[in-house]
């Protein structure tokens, strides 16, 4: 019988973080950045606070990488969907398209993950809605890389709208997706549980439905405003 390989420190330590990280990532899920504290996600991990502060200094510093933590594999999901998509478009790319692409390997990812990353989305919806610098030392999301590729083909594909138009739109988009990460239940209670907001997968599919003409049926200024004086 082989004994069991003995665990280097370094292995040792990178549980303990991994341990600590995904402890928070729970609890800040559900408390907040401001209703969890440093004993409690010490607590859950079952950790002494003093190794909390070795790792990673301070509660921000915890955060910060906490919401770091999974943002590069989130992004190279996106990043690399839309590019196949790009590619294989050419110049018939279309905003349906792109939602597609920019949406559907997201959730499947996901899915994949399991609760875990649904905790962890739970906190991007919250950084999502929060002020710029409201936590101290966390400036910026860690998915702008591929957002903002994500806005760039937005642009070639809806080529007759501006950059502020673009912006506008991914700004709402945004917002829907966010929700959706939070899981808030409120769409539960208005549609008296016909609909339920952990459905990711219809989520999806009526966000893609909502948005596909998003850029392409608006009315010009000119017309909305006659409009609104008939």
């Amino acid at each position: 019988m082989t004994a069991s390989r003995k665990r280097t420190n370094t292995e040792r330590r990178q549980a303990s973080r991994d341990r600590i990280l995904t402890a928070a990532e729970e609890l800040f899920a559900t408390g907040g950045y401001n209703g969890v504290s440093m004993k409690q996600i010490a607590d859950a991990a079952k950790v002494d606070t003093s190794l909390m502060h070795y790792y990673f200094s301070t509660k921000e510093g915890l955060f910060g990488a906490v919401a770091a933590r999974r943002a590069d594999a989130v992004n190279e999901v996106r990043l690399t969907a839309l590019k196949r998509y790009a590619e294989e478009a050419g110049d018939r790319i279309t905003v349906e398209g792109l939602l597609r692409a920019y949406l559907e390997p997201t959730f499947a990812y996901v899915r994949r993950g399991g609760e875990s990353l649904r905790h962890y989305l739970a906190i991007i919806a919250q950084l999502n809605s929060t002020q710029a610098n409201a936590v101290p030392g966390l400036n910026g999301s860690p998915f702008d890389p591929a957002v903002r590729e994500f806005i760039a083909l937005l642009q070639r594909a809806a080529p007759h709208r501006t950059a502020a138009e673009v912006h506008w739109f991914y700004h709402m988009l945004s917002g829907a997706i966010s929700l959706t990460w939070a899981r808030t239940g409120r769409l539960d209670t208005l549609s008296d549980g016909l609909c339920r907001s952990d459905d990711f997968d219809t989520a999806c599919r009526e966000m893609i439905a909502v948005f596909a003409r998003g850029l392409d049926v608006r009315e010009a200024p000119e017309a909305s405003d006659a409009a609104s004086l008939a």
